[in-house]
């Protein structure tokens, strides 16, 4: 069975300023998440210790400027357009005691009406390939381990509610996760396997269970 790999990274505490987003539309958003509450038991995935970082593709990283690779832009929403309840904070970028920034994800998830709250790094041209990496690399914190996922969708997702997940628990200090792609589930796709040579987008998702969610996220990347 395929593992994720966890390892620390240190921590801080953090004071926040606000980052932008690129919008994301109304239509697309209710096409998107009307079927994410059919989802709500996914499995979890064992997590193994890592040593080191290797060689590393940071698609976003929160201390450079920009913080993201040219083509990739952040987006953030909720299941509050589709008559959900769950709250969404605005993101904005924290700044650790060690001077470390990170984007934060935080709100209540609540799953009677849906259930989820996400921010995803997607690209603007719809296809990047990743095929030369083992997977992804993201580098976070959070309050509780709780019920977080990484969705992925590819040109082989035709659906707005059909994506690839993996389950992850994150640390409350700052710790660096790898999940490989073969982590990751289908979800009303046809094809099983990822293709991440037609990467899409890749999300970071505090889902089905009701709780207070709050992440830092300091990178996210592609490992070799």
């Amino acid at each position: 069975m395929p593992s994720i790999q966890l390892y620390s990274a240190g921590a801080g505490r953090a004071s926040g300023q606000m980052t932008s987003f690129r919008a994301f539309s109304q239509a697309g958003i209710s096409q998107y998440i009307l079927f994410m509450k059919k989802f709500m038991i996914l499995c979890a995935l064992p997590i193994a210790i890592a040593g080191a970082y290797g060689d590393v593709y940071a698609i976003s990283n929160l201390n450079e400027s920009p913080s993201e690779q040219e083509g990739w832009v952040w987006e953030a929403f909720a299941d509050r357009v589709m008559g959900g309840k769950s709250e969404l904070a605005n993101p904005v970028i924290m700044e650790s005691d060690d001077g470390q920034k990170a984007l934060l994800l935080a709100g209540r998830v609540i799953t009677k009406g849906g259930g989820f709250i996400q921010v995803r790094l997607r690209h603007e041209k719809g296809k990047f390939d990743a095929s030369a990496y083992s997977g992804i690399e993201i580098e976070v914190d959070a309050r509780t381990p709780n019920s977080w996922y990484v969705f992925v969708r590819t040109r082989d997702n035709f659906f707005p509610w059909s994506y690839y997940r993996a389950q992850f628990t994150p640390l409350p200090e700052r710790s660096v996760i790898r999940i490989p792609w073969n982590a990751f589930a289908a979800e009303s796709t046809g094809r099983k396997a990822i293709r991440p040579e037609y990467l899409s987008s890749i999300g970071i998702v505090a889902a089905f269970e009701d709780f207070n969610a709050y992440m830092r996220i300091y990178r996210v990347g592609l490992y070799r």
